[in-house]
């Protein structure tokens, strides 16, 4: 039974979670050059812009994305033949 208490506490952490997500945006890579600097690994934002790649290098991007979906559908299938087994 969800009382009163439940349902402003979940709308409170909703407009938390929006707030942090919309100044992390807005402050990204102050953020991300700080947190490198404390020695955390924060991947580099990938914006590419796939119009302007070329030939090679759009087939050689669609080729990564093939390679892994290819690598997570076996990891998925060999999960799912575990949990079967077991």
């Amino acid at each position: 039974m969800m009382t009163n208490q439940f349902v402003n506490g979940f709308l409170a952490g909703v407009a938390v979670s929006a707030t942090g997500f919309y100044v992390y945006n807005r402050n990204r890579e102050k953020i991300d050059s700080f947190l490198r600097s404390q020695g955390i690994n924060v991947p580099a934002a990938s914006s590419r812009d796939y119009a302007s790649m070329s030939m090679k290098e759009l087939v050689s991007t669609k080729e990564h994305i093939e390679d892994l979906i290819a690598e997570m559908e076996s990891a998925r299938n060999n999960q799912e033949q575990l949990s079967a087994k077991g």
